[in-house]
């Protein structure tokens, strides 16, 4: 691997600090990743949003890619020895902050739902007549609105330098409902967080206009298309539970 600082790690990924550079190794990822994340990360810095520059990217070798962008001396919104009122004020920040993000028209970036749609097909722990029936739920939901939405919009996708947020791994960022956000959102704090997901929800409601309700409608595709992803199978349980609780109540 590259002979600097690690400083980072997902599953396709690693981050090295190289001064004030970040250099997000991709390792066997899928082809035009990180040409991908690079464009849409440039497309946010574009917009004004809190994100760290581009500086391009590059082939190492055959299985090797890298993206160069600034590096933020920072840490994640939240940690594990906050006190509630700073989990709360954590909470409301992070809203604003994707408030922010779904204020941007994103016409001509991929859709939200073709992405969905597409995870949800690449499921194989739901049956057919399943998937057909979320894509129809999907469909249903879907009002092709062309908001700018992250897809992977959590505590630890923000870093606070001590002065500024800012919002990192675009990779997933797509024209849609920030509805669907929202409630991916929501599913990743019941999953990790689930004290705070009630308070992320209220929060975002208050914030945004948006009711509950038409949140959570979103809930069985976006666990749907969160099955696909790379997680084991305990993890996939309680997204299978919502699911299977959704086509119960459907039929």
């Amino acid at each position: 691997m590259l002979d600097y600082e690690m400083i980072g790690e997902g599953a396709t990924t690693k981050i090295y600090r190289d001064g004030d550079k970040a250099i997000k190794l991709y390792v066997n990822a899928p082809p035009n990743e990180a040409e991908n994340e690079a464009k849409l990360q440039s497309y946010a810095v574009k917009m004004g949003l809190p994100v760290p520059s581009v500086y391009g990217v590059r082939k190492i070798d055959d299985s090797l890619t890298a993206l160069d962008m600034d590096y933020i001396s920072g840490k994640p919104l939240m940690h594990e020895k906050m006190n509630p009122n700073e989990r709360q004020t954590a909470i409301q920040t992070m809203v604003k902050l994707q408030c922010s993000v779904h204020s941007i028209n994103a016409d001509g970036l991929l859709k939200q739902s073709d992405k969905i749609r597409w995870k949800i097909e690449q499921n194989n722990y739901i049956d057919k007549t399943v998937k057909e029936n979320l894509i129809s739920l999907l469909n249903d939901l879907d009002i092709h609105s062309n908001n700018l939405c992250h897809g992977d919009f959590h505590p630890l996708n923000i870093m606070f330098d001590g002065q500024r947020h800012w919002i990192i791994d675009w990779v997933d960022a797509s024209a849609g409902s920030p509805l669907a956000d929202a409630c991916r959102t929501y599913l990743i704090f019941k999953q990790f967080l689930v004290r705070l997901s009630g308070v992320y929800l209220r929060c975002f409601c208050k914030e945004s206009g948006a009711a509950q309700n038409d949140i959570l409608s979103w809930l069985p595709v976006i666990a749907a298309a969160r099955m696909s992803e790379n997680m084991d199978n305990k993890a996939r349980m309680p997204l299978m539970k919502i699911i299977d609780e959704w086509g119960a109540v459907s039929l």
